[in-house]
Parts: C-alpha cells; structure tokens; sequence
C-alpha cells in the first residue's frame, strides 16, 4: 500500500488562549493508503486520537484540535524499501511558482521561533 505524507493544521484553545489570533500548528504524518483522500481520512482520525487537553508551557490546560486537512503527497517507494526509511528520505515537498521563492517561504515563516 502506498505511503503518503499528510500535511494537517492543529488549533490550540484552552485557558488563556487569545480568541483573536490563536495559536496553531501545521505537522506532517506518514500513513499508509490506497488513495490521497484516504490518506486525508486517516491522517485526520489518527491525529485526533491525540487530541488530549493537557499543560502548557505556562501551567495552563490546553486544548489541540485538527483544524483542517491540507494536501497529501504519495511518497517515494524505494526510499521506504522493506519497512526502512532510508537517510535523506524525502517525506514532504511542494512546487512554488514565484520569482522570488526564498522571499515568499521567509514570509509565510514558521513557529519554530517559540523554541
């Protein structure tokens, strides 16, 4: 069965959370199915399964939930040969039609800046 990887947008709520800009945070999972849409489908069911309220950096109880579903990419057979995922590996891509593609990925940026 083919591998994919899911790319999925989690929202924050809890105590303390700001309604007006609210806290997400977009992963990517690895599922194996037949089809993207079943990828879609089983990527969103296995991430809520997670969906535990639980402490926050502050000692406040929060809340993530899957706020939507984005794309799945089929992924690359023979770098997943024999249940082994080979270095290098690649799990997610995407094609970016701009003349000035660092520029755009710079803006769009990242959470990654809590940490």
């Amino acid at each position: 069965m083919p591998l994919y990887s899911v790319r999925l947008l989690n929202r924050c709520s809890g105590e303390g959370q700001p309604k007006r800009v609210p806290l997400y945070e977009e992963g990517i999972v690895l599922v194996h199915a037949r089809t993207h849409d079943g990828a879609k489908i089983k990527a969103k069911r296995i991430v809520a399964r997670r969906e535990i309220p639980c402490k926050n950096s502050c000692g406040s109880m929060v809340h993530w939930r899957v706020a939507e579903v984005y794309e799945s990419v089929e992924l690359f057979e023979d770098e997943f040969a024999n249940g082994k995922v080979k270095d290098g590996a690649q799990v997610y891509w995407r094609y970016i039609r701009s003349s000035n593609p660092g520029k755009r990925l710079k803006r769009e940026g990242t959470m990654n800046a809590l940490f």
